[in-house]
């Protein structure tokens, strides 16, 4: 899972980078049909049963509506229209929904340790990414909106996940869930910017490539079977150390400083983790 942290929090320096020239829903469309060309032929390639149920399929077309369609819109539009550092802060809030939906939808006991846990998390969250409040400007208010649309619909796609594991194994989830995913982008396939496809630079396309293969391909596989191990509300755990490797890779790529809250609220975001893991 810190592997998996590890990529989705590089995705923020490269997608900025990549929506300088290609629009948010052509790079969420992209970056799914790259996905799913890469890992659809190693399914069919490493599974054996390609069946699915009826009822399973209909399930399979929700999550991905969630967990691809409805969560990359809301993450690139948003990020596109706020700063990266609202856009980290925001998604880390995606634990606090999953003990909420988790509580109402599956009836699941949460422990005081583990809401104190998430408590604590999300403050060293805050230190990593901003540590105040004045990032907050009204001109990025409706991105900030549409991010915390990504982490509510990112919730609940890891709860539900979890019930369709039962049956299915992660891979197979993961290459249905992108196939599916694909189709519902394809009509924003040619939505790019002004000046058509090939006036991309080839490090855009390494941006896109990049987010495609690590951030889609890899960390959705790993995530899925993260759930299915260890459960949504300790796997959702791990969402906070995506804005601490965040920062680290906005450093190089994007010229940004390290502060000293930062350091701390990194501490401080490990040591939620452990609280809430703890028995």
């Amino acid at each position: 899972m810190i592997l998996v942290m590890t990529l989705w929090g590089s995705d923020y320096p490269f997608a900025k980078f990549a929506m300088r020239e290609v629009s948010p829903m052509s790079f969420a469309a992209m970056r799914t049909l790259m996905a799913t060309v890469i890992l659809f032929p190693f399914f069919l390639r490493q599974e054996k049963d390609w069946s699915l149920s009826r009822k399973h399929f209909l399930a399979l077309i929700g999550l991905a509506c969630l967990g691809t369609f409805l969560n990359r819109v809301c993450w690139s539009v948003g990020l596109n229209l706020t700063t990266a550092s609202n856009a980290g802060l925001l998604m880390a809030a995606s634990p606090i929904f999953v003990l909420i939906v988790s509580f109402f939808f599956l009836r699941t006991d949460v422990t005081f340790r583990a809401a104190v846990g998430v408590l604590v998390s999300f403050v060293g969250v805050f230190l990593v990414i901003k540590g105040d409040w004045k990032g907050w400007s009204s001109h990025t208010f409706r991105g900030d909106l549409i991010i915390l649309g990504a982490a509510l619909s990112w919730a609940f796609f890891t709860v539900l996940a979890k019930k369709m594991l039962k049956d299915h194994s992660s891979l197979k989830m993961t290459a249905y869930i992108m196939l599916i995913g694909t189709v519902l982008f394809l009509p924003f396939l040619p939505n790019e910017k002004a000046g058509g496809w090939k006036e991309i630079s080839w490090m855009a396309w390494f941006s896109v490539i990049y987010v495609a293969v690590m951030g889609n391909c890899l960390a959705y596989f790993l995530w899925i079977r993260g759930i299915q191990n260890i459960g949504p509300l300790r796997a959702i755990l791990y969402q906070y150390l995506m804005p601490v490797t965040a920062v680290l890779f906005a450093i190089p790529f994007l010229g940004e400083t390290i502060r000293a809250t930062q350091v701390w609220g990194a501490a401080v975001v490990f040591g939620g983790i452990f609280l809430a893991r703890s028995k």
